[in-house]
């Protein structure tokens, strides 16, 4: 059975058990130092680990849980995944501050004889364990005094907004965004008149931001204008936020968005028309040259001019350039 499970209910029967093997006074004592130094050394290595839940932007003090005596010198340090991240020496009944990383900070209460660490301003990326270590380092050798180990969980509340984002079957889509939530757990949900909707009606899309905090969209297709809800719960939040839509808002949307759709349709309805009006006008030109025109070709062997006759009202040569003839023969195209 070992001594250090839990002192204070096996004291007595690890102090028979080292009584029953001293051979001599010496090595009694021997080990009830031995037994003393194992009660010191577990009772500071198997302290549980406390929780402090804190807002993004505030501050936290962890407490060393150690009163420092007079007469020794001790170093008090705060880490954190191997990692120091402030510390300051007791040294001849004065403490000794070195330098701390941003927004950590020492603290002695002389009037209380109590110590701790404060880290202000968290952030995010703070959330962790924190140890507290007191050591003894002189007379040597060092001596672990204590160690009290805290986790930090540094909790962000979200950002919870609805709006309208576009039209579909004269209906509007709604989309609910929660931003800059932490932890990740978020539970975001729809509801019409009250009543919750089925989450495989929405299509939702979640994002890691840079300072390591999360957001969440929620999209809704809607085929009504009802009273139309987003419904959000954190572990930040005292209670459930619900952010309502009302009818009106959706009757002023779907108006907004049906006006849109009227005038993309008449642009569109504008560009096509121009674009026949263009084709048209590049084919009239060669349907002109065989129908409304004849050829006269001189005997030369080798053409080098074709006159165009209108065969209008006007009855003289036209110069149409931009009537293409084949290279054939061109007697074919004489007017009948």
């Amino acid at each position: 059975m070992s001594c250090n499970a839990n002192v204070s209910q096996y004291f007595s029967f690890c102090f028979l058990q080292m009584s029953s093997k001293c051979n001599s006074v010496t090595t009694c004592v021997w080990m009830l130092h031995s037994f003393f130094f194992v009660f010191i050394a577990g009772h500071a290595l198997f302290n549980g680990t406390s929780v402090q839940t804190v807002h993004r932007g505030m501050s936290v003090n962890i407490s060393c849980n150690y009163k420092p005596s007079t007469d020794s010198d001790d170093i008090v340090e705060l880490k954190t995944n191997g990692t120091l991240c402030c510390s300051a020496m007791n040294s001849n009944k004065s403490w000794i501050y070195r330098p701390c990383r941003n927004h950590f900070r020492f603290i002695w209460i002389p009037e209380t004889v109590q110590m701790a660490f404060e880290i202000s301003n968290l952030q995010i990326n703070d959330t962790g364990t924190y140890k507290c270590v007191v050591t003894r380092s002189i007379p040597p050798p060092p001596v672990l005094l204590r160690e009290e180990r805290t986790f930090v969980q540094v909790i962000a509340q979200p950002i919870v907004s609805v709006s309208h984002i576009s039209a579909l079957g004269g209906f509007p889509t709604i989309l609910c965004s929660s931003e800059g939530f932490y932890p990740s757990a978020l539970e975001q949900l729809w509801m019409r008149n009250g009543e919750f909707q089925n989450a495989s009606l929405t299509h939702s899309i979640n994002k890691t931001n840079p300072d390591g905090s999360f957001t969440l969209h929620s999209y809704l297709n809607i085929s009504d204008c009802v009273n139309y809800s987003c419904w959000v719960n954190h572990s930040s939040l005292s209670q459930p936020t619900i952010l309502h839509m009302s009818p009106t808002d959706c009757y002023e949307n779907r108006d907004r968005f049906n006006g849109y759709n009227i005038q993309i349709a008449l642009f569109i309805s504008s560009l096509l028309t121009s674009v026949l009006m263009i084709i048209t006008a590049m084919c009239c030109p060669y349907r002109a040259c065989q129908q409304h025109v004849s050829v006269s070709v001189t005997s030369d062997s080798e053409l080098k001019t074709v006159v165009l006759y209108s065969i209008l009202s006007d009855h003289h040569p036209v110069s149409y350039s931009n009537c293409h003839l084949p290279k054939t023969d061109y007697s074919s195209l004489l007017f009948q």
